[in-house]
This record gives structure tokens, C-alpha cells and sequence, in this order.
């Protein structure tokens, strides 16, 4: 990922879903790994994509409680899931959207 794509990312999210921390302190998070379906080229779609704290984003990688609750709001998928259809739901707002590949956020 480029820094102007990941620029788009942030002006798209703005916050962390989790803890409403913003830039500088986001990161980019794969909401489904290539490791878990997503292809190559799928991998970075802007709806595959999240801006997260680092903290969260670590989190949901290695404690498998905080994993299951990820996936639950939408911040984690599993391979079958897309990432166009599942949902985020914002904890700091408490409404949910859908990402787009046009990096755009859509109400639910």
C-alpha cells in the first residue's frame, strides 16, 4: 500500500472504530488476510481495509477473545465473508456502515 492510497483510507475512516484515536495513530488493518481467502489483488480493496489504532490492530491478531468480538462488529471477516456486504458497526458513533471500493462509507 501506498502512502496516497492509505491517505484515502484515513480521510475515509478518520478514527479507530474502538477507541476514536486519530491520525497520526492509525493503521491500515485487513479486515479479511490473504492468508484467509482474500487474493492478491483483493487483499487491498478499500472495503478489505480499515483504519485502526495499532493497539486494536494487534490485538485482534493475537488474543482470540478480542478477535471474536472483532468479528462481531465487522472488523474482522472470515474467508467466506465480503468485505463489500459485512458491515462495520462504530462503537464511538454507535451506527454501522458498509465500506466501498471507492472509499466511501455507506449508512446501514
Amino acid at each position: 500500500m501506498t502512502p496516497a492510497q492509505f491517505k484515502k483510507f484515513l480521510l475515509r475512516d478518520r478514527y479507530c472504530p474502538h477507541c476514536g484515536i486519530e491520525a497520526p495513530y492509525l493503521v491500515p488493518h485487513h479486515r479479511k488476510n490473504r492468508g484467509m481467502g482474500g487474493s492478491k489483488g483483493s487483499a487491498n480493496d478499500p472495503s478489505n481495509i480499515l483504519s485502526v489504532c495499532a493497539e486494536l490492530n494487534g490485538l485482534m491478531e493475537s488474543d482470540s477473545k478480542v478477535a471474536d468480538q472483532a468479528r462481531l462488529y465487522g472488523w474482522k471477516l472470515y474467508q467466506y465473508e465480503d468485505p463489500e456486504v459485512v458491515p462495520i458497526y462504530d462503537s464511538i458513533t454507535g451506527f454501522a456502515y458498509r465500506l466501498t471500493n471507492d472509499y466511501k462509507r455507506i449508512s446501514v
